[in-house]
């Protein structure tokens, strides 16, 4: 190959010269948006670390100081709607007011009901409800029509299977295989994504590791706070699904049966009244205000009016039941009443 002669050199000197400037200022430029790029990345990593451990910080434990009405649930259907509901054989839980000294039941988000040592059952359907209607329930959400089945794998171990739809510019079904763990020190669920497929068909689970289609932009963060993406895991605060009266508490443990989620739940027991009635609510100790009526150190026992079957129960709703329930005042101390089913 001919070596390019002194001649054409010379002639064409300014402009090798501006070429090989031009060359020096693009790689000067790649390497400063290279270096812009890993401070860039830097940056989000820690902002995501700091959101990660403020999230975690902000544990569904804590709960404000205050005077506390102390409630006891045996054999009822706590619901909030029909599709929102626990089903409680034996729920001991604290409402503890906001502010003051006083819990108004007239006003759900006013207090807090602070779970005690108790077991609660989530069924399949409703912890759908409670994404559907408290998680993903805002204008701008990206998913929706959520539901949740319960396989077990090849090795037996039970598998949570949640499907839907995803708004990637048009709607798009998808289907998650997943497994349920507990954070015992950030008080969370963890629900971690081992498959997940497009059209029930398409193979999809790489895909999620690619910066445009991480999970934490396909799947936009509620308002609520109570749902955080990490990679392919979804941290949930199980006790942040439920609406108004929010509930606290410190989960011992999270078991995947057939057709449910049982949760656990750490702290002091509350004591049973005295009553051979087996579905019941019974409220003990604190004040409470109800309407108009104010009660100091509260003693209500409600009774299922039917006793066969489960005590479905609404404090949204407790005040439109009490027309059509039997009200005892054996004293000015206490007060029993015989309640139907909501």
């Amino acid at each position: 190959m001919a070596r390019p002669s002194t001649e054409w050199l010379d002639r064409h000197r300014r402009l090798l010269l501006a070429l090989f400037l031009l060359l020096i200022v693009v790689i000067a430029a790649e390497g400063f948006f290279l270096n812009q790029q890993r401070v860039v990345g830097k940056v989000r990593r820690a902002q995501t670390d700091k959101l990660l451990t403020t999230f975690l910080q902000g544990d569904t434990a804590q709960s404000p100081g205050g005077s506390s009405v102390y409630i006891r649930l045996q054999n009822v259907r706590f619901k909030w709607s029909d599709k929102v509901f626990i089903d409680a054989g034996n729920l001991a839980v604290r409402a503890v007011p906001a502010q003051g000294t006083t819990v108004n039941f007239d006003d759900l988000t006013s207090f807090q009901l602070v779970v005690q040592r108790s077991v609660v059952l989530v069924r399949t359907d409703v912890l759908a409800g409670m994404f559907n209607e408290s998680i993903f329930n805002y204008p701008e959400s990206k998913v929706r029509d959520l539901k949740v089945m319960i396989t077990s794998d090849d090795q037996g171990a039970r598998v949570v299977h949640l499907s839907g739809k995803v708004n990637v510019v048009a709607w798009v079904p998808f289907t998650m295989a997943t497994h349920f763990s507990m954070d015992r020190q950030a008080n969370t669920l963890v629900i971690a994504v081992d498959h997940l497929k497009i059209f029930s068909f398409i193979p999809a689970t790489k895909l999620i590791h690619w910066a445009p289609l991480h999970l934490d932009r396909l799947i936009s963060l509620p308002p609520n706070r109570s749902l955080r993406v990490d990679g392919n895991r979804i941290m949930v605060k199980p006790l942040g699904l439920f609406p108004p009266p929010r509930i606290n508490g410190t989960i011992e443990s999270v078991e995947v049966e057939d057709d449910a989620i049982r949760i656990s739940f750490a702290g002091d027991p509350i004591p049973a009244p005295e009553s051979s009635a087996r579905n019941y609510v019974y409220l003990r100790g604190g004040t409470a205000r109800f309407g108009h009526f104010l009660m100091a150190d509260t003693n209500i026992l409600i009774l299922d009016q039917d006793q066969s079957n489960p005590f479905a129960f609404s404090f949204l709703h407790f005040a439109e039941m009490i027309p059509r329930s039997k009200v005892e005042l054996a004293d000015t101390r206490s007060a029993q009443i015989t309640m139907p089913d909501f």
